[in-house]
Parts: C-alpha cells; structure tokens; sequence
C-alpha cells in the first residue's frame, strides 16, 4: 500500500460495521449501510435532474448539503435566482475540469461561508459524477490545515500534495474497501461513506461525547451523523416512505 496503514483502514471499517449502540440505533449497521448507500444514489438522480428555475428549486439544492442550509437566504439576497442558476449549471457541465468548475461556482455565488460554498461545489460534483469523482471537502481532506479524514488512517510520514494524488489515495482506499466486503459499483459512494465516517468517530471521542447520552437515544449514532452530514436526511426520508408501502 502506497497511502494507508491498512491496519488503521481496517480497524476503522470493523467499528463500522459492528453493531454497537455507538455505531448505529436501528442495531443493524449493514442494514443502515445499504440504506445510506441507497440514499446517495437516490441524491445523485436529484441533483443530477435538478434545474434551479425557482426558489423552491434552489431551496431543493441547500437543503441536501447539510452544512449549506444555513447559508440559503444569504446567497439568495446576494446572488438572486438567475446567477445561482447559472452557477449551478456550470457544476454540471462535464466539458469544465473539475477545478474550474469549482472555481467558478464559488465566483458566481455571493454570500455565506466561502469554505462552506467551496465544499458544496465539490459536494455537487460527486453526486452528479459519483463514477468520476470521489467526495472532496475539508473534512476528508484538509491540505493546507493537515487536517480531515485522510490524516487517520494514511501511514506515517505520508502526506497528500495535490487533488490529483488525493484521488489516487481514494482509490488505494477503495480497493481496500473491496477487500473487506464493501463493493464501490464502480463509483466513489464507499469511500465517501468510510471517509465521513472516520471523521465522524474522531470527533466523537476527541470531544467526549458520552456513551451512557447515546444509549438514552440524546445522541445519533456514528452512521446516522454521517449520513446527516453527507445531506441524506431527505432522501433516507423518501426511502423509508417508500418502504413502508404507504
């Protein structure tokens, strides 16, 4: 392996597929896994058909990243529906490299956080081109900062300069991944997945979060934060409807 400790990786995929209050209320965590997964595709068909013509359209797109909400009326006063259109259409067009597009989102999208919508760019991108693209925010990988999700499981002394090399990193990860069980299909969903999750478990316990507050149900479990941070709370929604025959 060129970028990870494979001990590190696996540790990280054996907590997440272990059934453990911390892990996963509905005491299934597979269960919970296929349903997260299930739900990414289910963004990606959203995102991908999406057309921002109204204000209800664009509410639609902030309120599938979950960092992004808080931003909406902001960018809606500063940007106005026609550039907000403009800029969202420029995310889905595969012609623009992946930076470029990035770039120019974020310059045509005045107001909230510039990180957040720097993120929601590259957030956009993945589910429009998950075969293509893995998930990229500064909570899998933070280069400047040395921070994010990467920096838990690569091997010592081994460090990420470049987008480019981040993606190979990703699939080193993804055929780990494949080994342990947990099939990518050809796309980057796994990774994101594992890569969130990883976060999510860091800073649970570097923050101290009680166990006793999450067995009493005061807290989610490790796979219902990552599915809330990856912006799936609607979609799982949808599924659970669907699924219920009602």
């Amino acid at each position: 392996m060129r970028f990870f400790n494979i001990d590190y990786v696996r540790d990280i995929y054996n907590e997440m597929i272990k059934p453990d209050v911390n892990n996963t209320a509905r005491g299934n965590p597979r269960e919970s896994l296929s349903m997260i997964l299930e739900a990414m595709k289910l963004k990606s068909r959203v995102l991908s058909d999406l057309e921002i013509k109204t204000e209800e359209d664009a509410r639609k797109l902030f309120e599938s990243v979950f960092y992004a909400k808080k931003h909406f009326n902001e960018v809606m006063q500063f940007t106005g529906l026609s550039q907000l259109s403009q800029a969202y259409e420029t995310l889905k067009d595969t012609s623009i490299p992946y930076l470029k597009r990035v770039e120019k989102f974020v310059s045509l999208v005045k107001g909230g956080d510039r990180a957040d919508i720097e993120d929601m760019a590259k957030e956009v991108i993945h589910f429009i081109e998950p075969e293509t693209y893995p998930l990229w925010t500064r909570w899998i990988w933070n280069g400047a900062r040395k921070t994010g999700a990467m920096y838990y499981i690569l091997k010592e002394n081994v460090d990420l300069h470049s987008f480019d090399e981040f993606v190979q990193a990703i699939n080193e990860l993804r055929s780990i991944l494949n080994v342990f069980g947990l099939s990518s299909d050809n796309n980057y969903y796994v990774t994101s997945v594992f890569s969130v999750y990883t976060y999510v478990r860091y800073l649970d316990y570097t923050t101290h979060l009680a166990v006793d507050k999450k067995a009493a149900g005061l807290l989610p479990s490790h796979l219902a934060t990552t599915a809330l941070v990856l912006g799936l709370k609607p979609f799982l929604k949808v599924i659970r409807l669907a699924n219920s025959g009602a």
